[in-house]
């Protein structure tokens, strides 16, 4: 009974490190710096990564079902050191592709599938509270460790700070593939499954255990595609900003008169002010659907999203630092929260049997996302020199997103 708390913990470590490929931002202003490379292709780097993630999350889903997790778990270890180490040795924008993007995407996405595979099952009794706890070690990465590397950034280099990376990932990778491992039937307690049933006995609202629908079923489903499609809306604002808030908050800073050289912490600062709601967001979000079932989430994100994207372009129209950073905060808890919701959703929705390869279908909306989001940010930001129009698109997403969660019902 105690163990699953260690593995919630340590499970919280290791998400909390995977966090960090969020803080893609600190190093556009190095790279772009030294190479002269523009912010559509800087951006792009996130765009990639954000792909390898959905991919890795793919790879691990299939992996698990013929070994287990925490072969994934090892491999993301060698992979995250390679690709950290490699980035250290970038002279090209392809190189930094395959490097960070690929390699770093990759392992984020495995590690991170391995983790919510082998720690979920010994929480019966609270899916989204535990998936919501775990998921906000993602959401804390860029707040507790983006400083850090921006610190490290002015002290040693971005080569330097590239190979440490690599070092602190293969270690901690390795070490959790050591330890963690799935709990066997004998392991999880009774008294687990009897508060489920008793709460959901109490409880009328919360959503119940689904049926066991596999992988090819669900891709059938209307509820996952219009789950899909919600997703996809959300994080398309979440991964537009936040792999551009180190530069979207030097511009509002610069417009109000700061320095350049000086606005790079205020920035940075601005950037981890997201992961604040968005790591808060996500055990919340948990227990909301735990206590509530679907409906409030699924249409509380989507407006939440619409008014930290009217904040941020309110923030940009008038080069108010606070009013941005309002939006970002709220961005934040939508990101977040929607995370959150992707995980317990395809458990409840879609059952536990499946789980590993069911949350890796479903985790690629991230890849739509990606392709979307970070790539619009950066393409305005080069045409107009500024993320104004960018925002303003935003709030129409968050619209259509209102408008798909109206669809989703849990299949019969």
């Amino acid at each position: 009974m105690h163990r699953r708390f260690l593995y919630l913990a340590l499970g919280f470590l290791l998400l909390l490190l995977f966090g960090t490929i969020n803080s893609w931002s600190v190093f556009i202003g190095p790279l772009e710096a030294e190479f002269g490379w523009q912010r559509t292709q800087t951006s792009s780097v996130f765009t990639v990564t954000m792909c390898c993630f959905c991919i890795g999350n793919l790879a691990a889903g299939a992996l698990s079902a013929r070994t287990s997790a925490r072969v994934g778990l090892g491999i993301a270890a060698a992979l995250s050191a390679a690709g950290f180490v490699l980035a250290s040795f970038t002279t090209t924008l392809p190189f930094i592709y395959v490097s960070y993007g690929v390699l770093c995407g990759i392992a984020v996405g495995m590690g991170t599938n391995g983790v919510m595979s082998i720690v979920l099952p010994w929480f019966p009794d609270r899916q989204g509270a535990a998936s919501g706890m775990l998921l906000m070690g993602i959401g804390f990465g860029s707040l507790l460790l983006g400083p850090a590397v921006t610190a490290l950034l002015g002290f040693a280099g971005w080569r330097v700070t590239f190979r440490l990376l690599g070092v602190a990932f293969g270690a901690l990778l390795g070490i959790g593939a050591l330890v963690l491992h799935e709990p066997r039937p004998s392991a999880i307690p009774a008294a687990c499954a009897d508060r489920q049933q008793s709460s959901a006995a109490s409880q009328t609202a919360v959503p119940r255990t689904a049926a066991e629908i596999d992988t090819r079923s669900m891709l059938r489903s209307s509820a996952f595609w219009g789950f899909f499609a919600w997703a996809a809306l959300i994080g398309a604002g979440g991964l537009a900003v936040v792999g551009n808030a180190v530069p979207a908050a030097q511009d509002v800073l610069v417009a109000s008169g700061m320095d350049a050289n000086a606005a790079v912490m205020p920035a940075t600062l601005a950037m981890g002010a997201i992961s604040v709601l968005n790591g808060l967001a996500r055990p919340f979000a948990g227990w909301t659907w735990d206590r509530a079932g679907s409906r409030i989430p699924l249409r509380v994100i989507p407006a939440v999203y619409a008014l930290s994207m009217v904040l941020c372009a309110a923030g940009s129209l008038t080069a108010l630092f606070p009013v941005l950073v309002a939006g970002f905060l709220l961005l934040g808890m939508a990101h977040g929260a929607s995370q959150s919701v992707t995980s317990a959703l395809v458990r409840t929705f879609f059952g536990a049997r499946h789980y590993s390869a069911n949350y890796a279908c479903a985790q690629c909306n991230l890849m739509a996302a990606a392709l979307v989001g970070p790539m619009m940010a950066g393409a305005v930001r080069s045409a107009t020199g500024s993320y104004l129009a960018c925002y303003l698109a935003l709030v129409l997403f968050a619209a259509v997103a209102f408008a798909a969660a109206r669809i989703i019902k849990k299949p019969a």
